[in-house]
């Protein structure tokens, strides 16, 4: 059963699982269910499993410091370089948590879209 790009991209956005798109990945407290709360799915597999959202949590970081740099660069020409780096460092950081959750989220959805007969229920 293929599912629609624009209902997966749908839920990653929700934080939803990757099998059933309707239970949360996410408490409200900003840690995460072991299983899916809708269809049981686990969502960590084996120990290290985190191991791949941590590349595309770089990814992320790196793409919003440099576009800030940029942004910053432009609107603040003369201001020293450092200067910069710093005050682009401090915004960033109430986006970490963010940034963090969607790579996992991302990470999952990926995994369960590449290696989809590994199911992780009853493990």
């Amino acid at each position: 059963m293929a599912i629609s790009l624009n209902r997966r991209l749908w839920a990653i956005w929700q934080m939803r699982c990757p099998q059933c798109y309707s239970g949360a990945i996410y408490r409200s407290d900003r840690t995460m269910y072991q299983r899916c709360p809708a269809c049981d799915l686990l969502f960590e597999r084996e120990p290290g499993y985190f191991l791949g959202s941590l590349y595309i949590s770089y990814a992320f970081a790196s793409l919003i410091l440099g576009l800030g740099m940029l942004a910053l660069h432009f609107i603040l020409p003369d201001w020293d370089l450092g200067i910069l780096v710093l005050i682009v460092g401090v915004l960033f950081l109430p986006l970490a948590p963010t940034v963090t959750r969607y790579a996992r989220v991302l990470w999952i959805h990926f995994d369960r879209w590449a290696w989809p007969d590994q199911t992780g229920t009853g493990q």
